[in-house]
């Protein structure tokens, strides 16, 4: 939006310079307007660039600028009309009629219809779909294409977040050329605000504006550029010489010194995301020892000292802050730390007894300044309370993803999850059982049939209960040791402007204008 309104200002003032001009001045060539180009840090490299496979939010991030579904988010994190100009919902609410924009093009100049809607989400439903998010999507029992413009969705049951889940990158529009591999040389044509112009895997990733996207006249910036930084410090030097505009995350170590340097630009909000250790329950398989190592944990600690951004101490898997949903906590949330510590070591002893308490637990984790702090205060914590040894493993990025699918000798595997839409079964899905993302053992009927409930309940308060009821199953096993919920903590230019607090964490691309 800026850069075309200086645009036009630059065009009308060389009108009027034109007019009043001396015959020399006529001559002097006009200056050339510089390209609003954005440059971001991404924090890692993205595992994929195929919207349907894609589960890391680096991924994320950049396919939240090349694609977009039915709906597409805001900047609150609410979602509203996207591809679709206007939706309709039966009574009953299991039958969606989606009214696609006229003239909607791929960002190589292909027509864009219902059937490339509809391709993707029977893709997603499909039996033995390998999309990381295909769970979320497995009410819908029919997608019809009834002319290029309006697409009907048969739900089997009523899904009051389905316009959420349409806008998640999974419900993009998959081209008809698309390789079915998630590992393509190249990717298809995209239809969002942005296209890929270059990616050079390691480096960074480089976006042009999409001159076919149907809202492309309010795009203010001409390209994004996302460099795959994994060091946090050498991003921050990077934004401070100027080479980048806005930083994924910011040091830990830095952020009491930057609270003084750069007050306007640091930005720290509190958005819907857990930080946590998932268990390997194929060894760590006793209740106790488990019960022992999420005890002994001092949260309050950890987020005064070691992260300092204003997290706050998790003693529950789902976030406060989800309208309607009250989430359940441990029992023993309010004990004060050293009585915590003392039932810790009982259950720890009491495990040991049986054999089923390890003299030595593998801690693995992403390599992260910040993660490494988080580790070492974790070692130091259950060292000191309950004399167990810590071994903390850490894995370049790429490497860590594929021990999360298979996790191996680690006895406790880092994982940080955000929420991709405002409703708490974006978190309650992750432990369900055959879920995706669900990969080191935990399996339980009784949550799984809550949450089953949960789907078919006959108020959204009776769906809300069973919900909780279910992340109390969860926290009673222990099948996860949350540490804290999270904050978006990063640096932004006092040149950029659009920013905006939103519960999901996002920034994306096409709200963001540039000042110079």
């Amino acid at each position: 939006m800026m850069a075309a309104r200086l645009r036009q200002s630059v065009l009308a003032a060389t009108i009027v310079l034109a007019a009043a001009c001396s015959p020399r001045e006529e001559s002097a060539p006009d200056r050339p307007v510089e390209p609003a180009v954005l440059r971001r840090g991404l924090g890692a490299e993205p595992g994929t660039l195929d919207p349907q496979q894609a589960e890391d939010n680096a991924a994320l991030a950049v396919l939240g600028d090349l694609y977009e579904g039915l709906a597409r988010s805001q900047s609150d994190g609410t979602a509203e009309f996207g591809a679709a100009e206007s939706w309709d919902i039966s009574s009953d609410g299991r039958t969606y009629v989606f009214k696609l924009r006229r003239d909607l093009r791929w960002s190589n100049g292909d027509a864009l219809t219902a059937a490339h809607f509809a391709a993707t989400l029977e893709m997603l439903t499909a039996p033995g779909s390998t999309a990381p998010q295909a769970g979320l999507y497995a009410a819908i029992e029919g997608v019809f294409a009834e002319d290029d413009r309006t697409l009907r969705v048969q739900l089997a049951r009523p899904l009051p977040y389905l316009i959420e889940l349409l806008a998640l990158a999974a419900a993009a529009p998959r081209h008809p050329t698309a390789a079915p591999s998630a590992q393509a040389p190249a990717p298809p044509p995209g239809n969002g605000a942005f296209r890929l112009r270059q990616r050079i895997v390691g480096e960074q990733i480089s976006l042009e504006r999409n001159p076919h996207y149907w809202d492309a006249a309010r795009v203010a910036l001409d390209a994004v550029v996302y460099r795959t930084i994994t060091d946090l410090g050498t991003e921050l030097n990077l934004y401070r010489t100027g080479e980048l505009d806005i930083t994924s995350e910011v040091p830990n170590t830095h952020l009491a010194a930057l609270r003084v340097e750069r007050p306007a630009e640091l930005h720290v909000t509190p958005y819907l995301g857990t930080y946590s250790y998932v268990v390997n329950l194929a060894r760590l398989p006793d209740r106790d020892a488990r019960r022992a190592l999420a005890m002994a944990v001092d949260r309050e600690r950890i987020t005064r000292q070691v992260t300092g951004a204003g997290e706050r101490p998790a003693y529950g898997w789902i976030p406060d802050g989800i309208p309607a949903y009250a989430p359940a906590r441990f029992p023993w949330q309010t004990l004060p730390y050293p009585e915590a510590v003392r039932e810790a070591r009982e259950a720890w002893a009491a495990a040991s007894e049986r054999g089923a308490a390890p003299k030595r637990v593998a801690l693995c984790t992403d390599a992260s300044a910040n993660h490494h702090r988080t580790a070492v205060a974790l070692a130091d914590l259950w060292h000191s309370a309950l004399g167990v040894d810590i071994e903390i493993i850490e894995l370049e990025w790429t490497v860590y993803l594929d021990r999360r699918r298979s996790p191996g000798d680690c006895d406790l595997m880092r994982l940080g999850w955000s929420a991709d839409f405002v409703a708490p079964e974006a978190f309650a899905g992750v432990f369900e059982s055959g879920h995706p993302q669900n990969t080191l053992g935990y399996r339980s009927a009784r949550y799984d049939s809550l949450l089953e409930r949960s789907r078919t309940a006959p108020t959204p308060d009776e769906r809300m209960t069973l919900i909780a009821s279910a992340e109390a199953q969860l926290l009673d096993d222990v099948a996860v040791i949350p540490i804290f919920f999270r904050v978006s903590k990063r640096l932004v230019s006092s040149d950029v402007v659009g920013v905006r607090t939103n519960p999901l964490g996002q920034l994306v691309s096409r709200d963001l204008e540039l000042r110079r």
